[in-house]
């Protein structure tokens, strides 16, 4: 059975965590929405791999199930998976992934998280040195191998759901929600690369006058912020870059 993959992925975290899944086919979710790729219609295996936001989905995701998966016939999904890749703690995230699912006629077979380096800036302005990263990837191999192994033999896990999971969604839509980030800025280091540009999971910045421009639809993921070659983008009071798991190379969309 063809495993089919829809990923949401900033600095590559949750890449990572899909290449961990034998033989699957991996689809940057960006692709779904602008129409470059349609999910086949006897899809039966497929998996949405995305890193948590404020303890819930990131906006591609609910806008992947809403436009994609909430418009098309569903009947060959046989197993759908779920993988949320964390800095911290998942919280009910995949519950919600659920419940999202749910909404569009699909039920969830199997869902699972795994803590990987945390890129989030506003919270810890200091970011992952390699030495950490390396360290954290080592420790998730187990997790990551079992995941893989349970969803090869298509291992049923619903997510639970806790008290006050509504709110808890409801301050994630809200918070996530894509807006302008102006603590996001150039700085002399800047070469008008583009890579930040490439990278962008929301195709919000754009160069103009060998610099970057910054729209209104940013959802801090901060892949431009740690993927830039040359240091040239700043966040206001962080220092440091988190280089990744995966060559900055893959995710250029």
């Amino acid at each position: 059975m063809k495993t089919i993959i829809a990923l949401h992925t900033g600095t590559g975290n949750s890449l990572y965590a899909a290449r961990k899944i034998p033989d699957a086919e991996i689809h940057f979710i960006s692709e779904f929405l602008s129409g470059r790729y349609t999910l086949p219609e006897d899809t039966e295996k497929l998996g949405i791999v995305f890193p948590v936001y404020c303890w819930g989905l990131p906006f591609p995701v609910r806008e992947f199930i809403d436009k994609c998966l909430g418009t098309r016939d569903n009947s060959s999904l046989g197993y759908v998976f779920g993988i949320a890749t964390c800095g911290a703690f998942s919280l009910y995230t995949l519950h919600d992934l659920a419940m999202s699912l749910s909404d569009a006629g699909i039920a969830l077979s199997y869902g699972n998280s795994v803590k990987l380096p945390d890129a989030y800036l506003p919270l810890k302005k200091k970011a992952v040195t390699d030495e950490e990263a390396r360290k954290q990837a080592a420790e998730a191999e187990g997790k990551l191998s079992s995941i893989a192994d349970d969803i090869e033999h298509e291992k049923i896990r619903i997510p639970r759901r806790g008290p006050g999971w509504r709110v808890i969604r409801k301050l994630s839509e809200t918070a996530m929600k894509p807006r302008r980030n102006p603590a996001l800025k150039s700085n002399e280091n800047c070469i008008g690369c583009s890579t930040c540009a490439s990278i962008c999971p929301m195709g919000n910045i754009t160069i103009e006058n060998s610099g970057p421009v910054f729209g209104e639809n940013c959802i801090s993921c901060f892949a431009c912020y740690h993927r830039c070659p040359h240091n040239g983008i700043d966040y206001k009071g962080a220092s440091g870059q988190y280089n990744g798991l995966v060559d900055t190379k893959e995710l250029m969309r």
